[in-house]
């Protein structure tokens, strides 16, 4: 294993926060390219141009990295649908839902390789034992945005019951596209948008 030069005189002139987003930016670039199990530090290091001593200074482990950045994809993911949906009128809130359910599709089929070494659904981290937690934020913004439903009709489902199925079946569905379909993807993920929604609609009793 390698350790990180540094060059003589160059003055170390990144905040802490700096030098953890490049490790985290470098390591996925590494995990994507070698898988998880595959990857070692010093590359991530060598990638992010800092010292292995760096590394630990922030990370207890390559697990320890793993499970930040699987935390980070999910909290950008939030902000980022969070921030389509507030882009629409407050009163709009069926308009809000499919909003989010676009855009989660949408950024799946952006971020797919990411989202796969880091959830475990390639071949290439066939021996990665880690679980997902069961404590998803993703699912938690989500409920938190059916519950705004302003005069919501007695017979609509229960918020957290409702975010659990709808996500589960757009989750699914999202990764059954990108993984058994490789051609015209931009054609079916428009399909699949459109049957969610028209789930979600169903289920949540949004008249048409």
């Amino acid at each position: 294993m390698s350790q990180r030069r540094s060059t003589p005189g160059r003055p170390r002139t990144k905040p802490a926060e700096e030098r953890r987003a490049d490790l985290l930016d470098a390591a996925e670039r590494v995990f994507v390219e070698r898988g998880i199990d595959a990857a070692r530090i010093d590359e991530i290091t060598d990638r992010a141009d800092v010292s292995i001593g760096t590394f630990y200074q922030h990370f207890s482990s390559k697990h320890d990295l793993m499970l930040t950045l699987r935390a980070r994809f999910v909290e950008r993911l939030v902000e980022r649908q969070d921030a389509v949906v507030r882009r629409l009128p407050a009163d709009d809130w069926s308009g809000r839902v499919d909003a989010w359910l676009v855009d989660g599709v949408r950024a799946y089929v952006e971020h797919a390789e990411l989202h796969d070494v880091l959830y475990d659904h390639t071949p290439i981290n066939a021996k990665t034992t880690i679980q997902v937690s069961p404590e998803n934020e993703h699912v938690e913004a989500f409920r938190r945005l059916i519950a705004e439903r302003p005069n919501p009709p007695a017979d609509a489902p229960n918020p957290a019951m409702a975010a659990n199925l709808i996500y589960s079946a757009w989750y699914g569905a999202t990764h059954a596209l990108l993984h058994h379909e490789t051609e015209d993807i931009d054609r079916l993920s428009d399909e699949l948008i459109a049957d969610i929604t028209d789930l979600a609609h169903r289920y949540l009793r949004i008249e048409p």
